[in-house]
């Protein structure tokens, strides 16, 4: 086979595994948004019957002759070595792993989304439990197919974020917590706390709707290719490019837990809509990482969602969807936007907490890899981990172990990515600012399009064109690191607490 016949044919059967990855989204968002819950067996069915479809695709020998052929022949550094490439992670995950292993992985993740639902609702870990035990046995079997001998948190990690250890995360987790905790305990004990009481209210669900699109259209976020809808737990999934799906949740008593769940997830779906249009259904078409991913939800939720200069835009569109709140004005909103209060649950954490809500999250899944914690052991190992780095300790398990869907999902060696992410938007944003110039100024006068064309530009084109260490380099000049997101958490801290250490 010539290496126009295999770039050819790669792409062909490469379209067909796409199509079958973007059935298994759809099914997905129904599951969460729409599908009855008399539909588990029958929907966990037809996952595995797709997972399988999708496993023999990848497996074809048709498909590894093309690609070995692309590998052999692409010229280093060529957008054709960069989709061989990207492919070979799934492939090679699919030559690994047994197909019954895989059916099994998919039909106990529907289940376990189920299960997890209802015992979030009646707060009950133990209905929970022997799911949960399921799937990281299953997890287990998959690391050690991926690697044998090796470290089953690692190959986890590396379903996420190709290429991140364990070891490589262990100290920077060790040196977030070192920084972060100290500035947390300082606010907490030496500063008055922020008067939260304009942000409590009456905000009606229909009217906290409507305003958290017109945020989300504001942005950029193009609604004629994507829709918002509720759901248990916010998430974003890029059905294809032009098919988008956000959901939210909201709090009736306060709009804040909406508004950066949104703006978090238009994060998201900004970027899927901002994937080469042209390398559509290929692997350079998909995004590079869910760090890359997060480090797009995080900067439009906090760097732009939280600054003064969005607010005095946004304002008279928050007083003309809650014309019964209390009146504030810009510099009595913007405290109430950078809180720091320690608290049980993640996705509405402060910007200073919220890296440690992620240490706990590490500090637990690598050890049930590990086999040094069992599930049953999980609520006590969860609440004392909240004790000794937030100073709080959940009372039930709907604000404790059962607050996140990640692990009901069976993604285990996903939560790194959060703080990969935290610390990619701090770092980007830094360099937008550097070559745009008055950022707050663009966003005070509703511009927002020079950051997303920046964004566009330096990340979303490429798609998975270079590997995340090297996309984050080019976009910034520098490799990633925490220095932007300390100094940013340090000066927010400083202006709304007086204290920065």
């Amino acid at each position: 086979m010539d290496l126009s016949t295999a770039e050819r044919r790669f792409r062909e059967l490469w379209g067909d595994i796409r199509d079958l990855i973007s059935v298994g989204d759809l099914l997905e968002w129904d599951q969460e948004t729409q599908m009855p819950a008399g539909g588990v067996e029958s929907r966990a069915k037809m996952v595995a019957t797709l997972e399988g479809l999708k496993h023999r695709a990848l497996n074809a020998p048709e498909l590894h002759e093309a690609l070995d052929t692309c590998a052999e022949s692409a010229p280093e550094g060529s957008l054709l070595a960069a989709q061989v490439r990207s492919a070979r992670l799934d492939v090679d995950r699919a030559v690994k792993v047994p197909a019954s292993l895989t059916r099994e992985i998919a039909e106990a993740r529907v289940g376990g989304l189920e299960t997890w639902r209802r015992a979030r609702e009646a707060a009950d870990f133990d209905l929970f439990a022997g799911h949960l035990e399921k799937l990281v046995e299953l997890r287990r079997q998959e690391a050690a197919a991926l690697d044998p001998g090796g470290n089953a948190y690692d190959a986890m990690l590396h379903l996420f974020e190709p290429g991140a250890k364990e070891a490589d995360l262990e100290p920077l987790f060790a040196d977030l917590r070192e920084k972060l905790t100290p500035l947390v305990q300082a606010v907490i004990e030496r500063a008055p706390q922020v008067d939260e009481t304009p942000a409590a209210g009456d905000f009606p669900a229909d009217r906290q709707h409507a305003f958290c699109r017109r945020l989300a259209t504001a942005i950029g976020f193009d609604f004629d290719s994507g829709r918002l809808d509720l759901s248990t737990h916010p998430f974003c999934i890029g059905i294809a490019r032009q098919d988008v799906r956000m959901t939210w949740r909201y709090d009736p008593r306060d709009f804040r837990s909406a508004v950066f769940g949104v703006l978090h997830e238009s994060g998201h779906g900004l970027y899927e809509q901002g994937l080469p249009a042209d390398q559509r259904g290929m692997p350079v078409g998909d995004a590079v990482s869910l760090g890359v991913h997060e480090s797009q939800s995080r900067l439009w939720e906090n760097h732009v969602g939280r600054s003064r200069g969005f607010w005095s835009w946004a304002l008279p569109h928050y007083r003309e969807a809650f014309p019964d709140a209390p009146e504030v004005d810009v510099d009595r909103m913007w405290p109430l936007l950078h809180t720091v209060r320690p608290s049980f649950i993640r996705v509405e954490a402060d910007e200073a907490t919220y890296n440690l809500h992620i240490a706990v999250r590490f500090e637990i899944e690598r050890a049930l890899l590990a086999r040094k914690l069992e599930v049953r052991d999980l609520p006590e190992a969860w609440d004392d981990l909240y004790e000794q780095l937030l100073g709080i300790r959940p009372e039930n398990a709907a604000d404790g172990v059962l607050q996140d869907i990640h692990w009901a999902q069976g993604m285990f060696g996903y939560f790194p990515t959060y703080t990969l992410g935290t610390m990619a938007a701090a770092q980007l944003f830094a360099a937008a600012g550097r070559d745009l110039g008055d950022l707050e100024a663009m966003f005070a006068a509703g511009e927002f399009q020079p950051l997303l064309d920046w964004l566009r530009e330096n990340v979303h084109r490429h798609g998975s064109r270079w590997q995340a260490p090297e996309l984050i380099e080019r976009a910034t000049g520098s490799p990633l690191a925490a220095d932007d997101l300390l100094a940013y958490l340090r000066q927010t801290t400083e202006e709304v607490y007086g204290v920065s250490e």
